[in-house]
């Protein structure tokens, strides 16, 4: 289902208070680039903030051509939704 180098649109649900301090859950979305796949299990990488596009979102003091950060998902957790391909 997923091919190493495309990106794909995470949906997770996640939980969290309301206003009035209830319990809900909701769903919340990444984008991110697959670099590997071992069956239910997606290696993603972080922004490239060596990009001109991330500029204004890299955090202060941190270098732009620093290693892309990397996120495991697994597509099997109760927690995952769905992943669109961008």
């Amino acid at each position: 289902m997923f091919e190493v180098g495309q990106s794909y649109r995470f949906v997770t649900l996640e939980t969290g208070d309301n206003l009035e301090g209830k319990s809900m859950t909701y769903e919340t979305s990444i984008v991110h680039e697959v670099s590997a796949v071992e069956g239910t299990l997606v290696k993603c990488l972080g922004p490239d903030y060596s990009d001109p596009r991330f500029k204004d979102f890299n955090p202060p003091g941190l270098d732009p051509n620093r290693p892309r950060d990397e996120i495991i998902i697994n597509t099997a957790s109760l927690f995952f939704v769905r992943a669109e391909k961008q």
